[in-house]
């Protein structure tokens, strides 16, 4: 009967690299949050240093051989847009453009695709 109960409980031998990666990932967003706050930093720096943070964990998925999240790469690319959209003070509205952006993405993969009898 031990033996169940213990095959039941997770080992702690062997973490688990993916939540290894967002332990890390969260706890770096911790330090910039404090960082951004303790700074005084504007808006658009915290911004990019969030989205760089998102892309740099897909980045380390990629090398240690484990399945990137396409949904943070899209919203880490699109944090980081925003950020440097903040910084650099573009005239152009930013949401419109990734809501167009994001439509013609739709409709291309919808028409492009073959229907199968």
């Amino acid at each position: 009967m031990a033996d169940t109960q213990a095959s039941l409980v997770p080992s702690h031998d062997t973490p688990d690299p993916h939540r290894q990666i967002d332990s890390a990932a969260w706890a770096v967003f911790f330090i910039w949050l404090g960082v951004v706050m303790l700074a005084g930093l504007p808006w658009g720096w915290f911004l990019v240093g969030v989205g760089v943070l998102i892309l740099g964990a897909q980045m380390v998925r990629t090398q240690r051989s484990l399945k990137v999240d396409r949904f943070g790469v899209v919203i880490g690319v699109i944090i980081l847009a925003a950020g440097l959209w903040d910084l650099l003070a573009l005239p152009l509205p930013l949401m419109p453009l990734i809501l167009i952006v994001l439509g013609g993405y739709l409709l291309w993969k919808t028409l492009s695709t073959t229907a199968s009898p």
